[in-house]
């Protein structure tokens, strides 16, 4: 029993230790992005990826013996997942301002892009009946001034 008490709190500080740097990364994504730096935001996110991936798996074993363990063995250690929870709940904040600054910014994209290059709304049919997907028009633009 007490081997599950010293490896459940390995466990913690390791998974402590992926969300620090998951925080960390979550800032320099989120300052990739406002820098439009493409290939350092594209460096990050695998980055995340890689620790998301590291996490699941020691959550997992967390679970697992957390499972295994009495409610009274798990009080010392209440504050300490406290924290990890609130870490996951700070990268998951991130995570939706992120979205959501890139949802209106490819919206907005999206808004010009369509004012600038109305496409036609109608289905176009091809001779045996099936809907072609519509082309965008070419556009030539006069870049000498």
């Amino acid at each position: 029993m007490e081997k599950n008490l010293t490896e459940f709190e390995k466990i913690l500080v390791k998974e402590n230790d992926v969300l620090d740097s998951l925080v960390e990364k979550h800032s320099q994504m989120k300052k990739a992005v406002m820098d439009k730096n493409w290939e350092s935001l594209t460096d990050v996110v695998s980055k995340i990826n890689v620790l998301y991936e590291n996490f699941q798996d020691i959550d997992t074993e967390r679970e697992v013996l957390q499972d295994m363990m009495k409610t009274s063995e798990l009080k010392p250690y209440l504050e300490k997942i406290g924290l990890l929870r609130s870490k996951l709940l700070k990268c998951k904040i991130e995570n939706q301002a992120l979205n959501k600054y890139v949802n209106i910014t490819r919206e907005f994209l999206q808004g010009v892009i369509e004012n600038a290059i109305p496409q036609s709304g109608s289905k176009v049919y091809s001779k045996e009946g099936k809907i072609i997907q519509p082309q965008p028009q070419s556009v030539v633009l006069n870049m000498s001034f």
